[in-house]
C-alpha cells in the first residue's frame, strides 16, 4: 500500500509539471503506475494496467505522420475486436487516438520507468534501459512491463499481440482509464484523424453488442457455419471486409440456408451476386438478409464460443445489433 501511495503522489507532482509544460505545447512521461501483476485474461482482464503519457518527438508532428501513425493503430485496434460503436466516443475511435497518443504508431517503442523526466525511450530490440529503470512500457499500447507481466516482450513488441491484450486490458473496451493519455485528456488531439481512418475502414471485426463477441468463419471452406468467438484474437478467422452488401471472409461471403424458414443458419458460400449474401443496415444496428427479410442474430444471446449465429425475425434486440468495421 505504501509503494501505490507512493507511486500515486509521484504522478500527481508531474502531472502539475505537465500541465506547466503544455502551456508551451510539450508532453512528458509519467512513470507507469505498478498496481497490480493480476493476468489478463478474456473472463478477468486486468484493469489496473498504467502507461505513459506521449514523450516529446514521440508525438507525431507532422500530418503525414500523424496519419501514418493513424493508420496503423487503425489496423491493429479493429483487428483485435474493439467495436466501431459511436462517433467521437466509439471504442474504436478511442482506443486508435489512445494509440497514436502512446507510441505515435510505433510498435517497437520501448519506455524506461527510472524516475527521470522525460523517461529514456528507444526502439526494441536494441535500445537498452539503463540501471535504476523500474519497469518499462513495450508497444502500440504501451504495455507496462510489471503492471502487464504476463505479456512477454516478444508479444508486446508485436503490434496485433499488443493489440489484442491492450483489448482486453480495456475490459473488452468499457474502459481506458489504465492509460494516462486518456485520463489527463491527451489522446482528445486525435479523435479526429482516427475518426477519418475509421470511417473510411471497409475491413476489421464484425462485433456483437453481447460483450466482446465477435462473427468468425468456423473454417475457410464453403458450408462452414458462422459463429461467435471472443474478441482479442486478431486471427484472419475474425477479420471480415465489408463492401458491396456483402460480409467477405476471404473468397467466401455469409449467406442464408434458406429464405422461408423462421430460423436459418448462416455459412460461407463462395461469393457471388446472389441475394442469399446481400446484407443492408436495418433499425438500429441491425443486418438484415436481402433474400430473407431476417436479422442476423445470435441465438438466445449467447456468450459461447463456436455458438453459430443464424437469422430470425428482426426484433431491435441486442443480440441482432451488430457493428462493422
Amino acid at each position: 500500500m505504501t509503494a501505490f501511495k507512493t507511486i500515486k503522489s509521484q504522478l500527481s507532482v508531474l502531472a502539475k509539471i505537465t500541465a506547466a509544460l503544455a502551456v508551451f505545447g510539450l508532453a512528458i512521461g509519467i512513470p507507469a503506475q505498478v498496481a497490480s501483476t493480476t493476468a489478463a485474461s478474456a473472463t478477468s482482464p486486468f484493469s489496473q494496467l498504467a502507461v505513459v503519457a506521449p514523450l516529446p518527438g514521440i508525438t507525431p508532428r507532422t500530418p503525414a505522420s500523424a496519419l501514418s501513425a493513424t493508420q496503423t493503430c487503425t489496423k491493429f485496434a479493429t483487428a483485435a475486436g474493439w467495436a466501431n460503436n459511436g462517433y467521437y466516443g466509439g471504442d474504436l475511435v478511442t482506443a486508435v487516438a489512445i494509440c497514436v497518443a502512446e507510441s505515435a504508431g510505433d510498435p517497437h517503442l520501448i519506455v524506461c520507468n527510472n524516475g527521470t523526466v522525460p523517461p529514456p525511450h528507444g526502439d526494441y530490440p536494441g535500445f537498452t534501459c539503463p540501471s535504476g529503470t523500474t519497469s518499462y512500457d513495450r508497444g502500440l499500447w504501451q504495455l507496462n512491463s510489471v503492471a502487464a507481466s504476463t505479456v512477454s516482450d516478444t508479444c508486446a513488441f508485436r503490434a496485433s499481440c499488443n493489440a489484442g491484450n491492450a483489448y482486453l486490458f480495456s475490459q473488452r473496451g468499457t474502459s481506458f482509464v489504465p492509460w494516462v493519455s486518456y485520463d489527463q485528456d491527451i489522446y482528445t488531439t486525435f479523435l479526429d484523424s482516427a475518426q477519418g481512418v475509421v470511417t473510411s475502414l471497409t475491413g476489421g471485426t464484425v462485433t456483437s453488442a453481447l460483450l466482446g463477441e465477435c462473427l468468425v468463419q468456423s473454417k475457410s471452406a464453403s458450408g462452414a457455419k458462422v459463429v461467435i468467438a471472443d474478441c482479442g484474437s486478431g486471427g484472419t478467422s475474425q477479420q471480415w471486409t465489408v463492401s458491396g452488401g456483402k460480409l467477405r471472409s476471404g473468397s467466401f461471403c455469409a449467406a442464408v440456408t434458406s429464405v422461408t424458414a423462421a430460423t436459418a443458419g448462416v455459412v460461407l458460400r463462395a461469393c457471388a451476386p446472389l441475394k442469399v449474401q446481400q446484407w443492408v443496415a436495418y433499425g438500429r444496428d441491425e443486418l438484415r438478409n436481402a433474400a430473407s427479410g431476417k436479422c442476423l442474430t445470435d441465438p438466445k444471446n449467447s456468450l459461447t464460443a463456436g455458438t453459430a449465429v443464424v437469422v430470425t425475425a428482426c426484433t431491435n434486440a441486442k443480440n441482432q445489433t451488430w457493428w462493422l468495421p
